[in-house]
């Protein structure tokens, strides 16, 4: 189940909120308020409020406990702009855009997997037909081939390149 919340028509550019929702986003309610909880910038006090306000939601409506909880999805978008005249010299103006946002947040809840062993069937011709199968291409963590070094399928051996480097920049100096 989902539980949403929303902040509408805030006195924010959406752009000063979205670094904010990167590092919140697929992570536990409680995670997410702890780390807000102190943050002196506008942007930061306005997520808090609207997670919280999710959290309340979940727990008056629903009966979630708040330890189960996790942001499935935090978006901003653009709200609409209020139109303000600067004055400049000459008896010109620019105008000022007052911007707004929207912030929308969903919550889903955690759900544990309690994995469940299937039952196999009594077919002992099938059954060491599949474990031989398995035993051919299970790899042990000792075995396990490196990344760099891609296996040959058909031989079994490990194919070895060169050292590979990562680039970093992809501006070159000029010579």
């Amino acid at each position: 189940m989902e539980i949403t919340a929303t902040a509408r028509f805030v006195h924010i550019s959406s752009k000063k909120i979205q670094p904010w929702l990167k590092n919140l986003r697929q992570q536990p309610v409680s995670v997410a308020l702890d780390s807000l909880r102190y943050v002196d910038t506008k942007a930061g006090q306005i997520i808090y409020k609207v997670i919280a306000s999710a959290v309340s939601n979940a727990v008056n409506n629903y009966n979630f406990k708040p330890d189960n909880l996790r942001i499935k999805l935090l978006t901003v978008d653009g709200g609409p702009s209020a139109k303000r005249y600067w004055f400049r010299s000459h008896g010109s103006a620019d105008v000022r855009l007052k911007r707004t946002a929207h912030i929308k947040v969903v919550l889903e809840e955690i759900v544990k997997d309690q994995t469940t062993s299937k039952p196999t069937k009594s077919v002992t011709s099938k059954s060491t037909a599949v474990t031989s199968k398995t035993q051919k291409t299970d790899i042990t963590p000792d075995k396990k081939p490196n990344q760099l070094n891609p296996v040959n399928k058909k031989t079994g051996e490990v194919k070895s390149q060169k050292s590979v480097t990562k680039k970093i920049f992809s501006r070159t100096t000029n010579k």
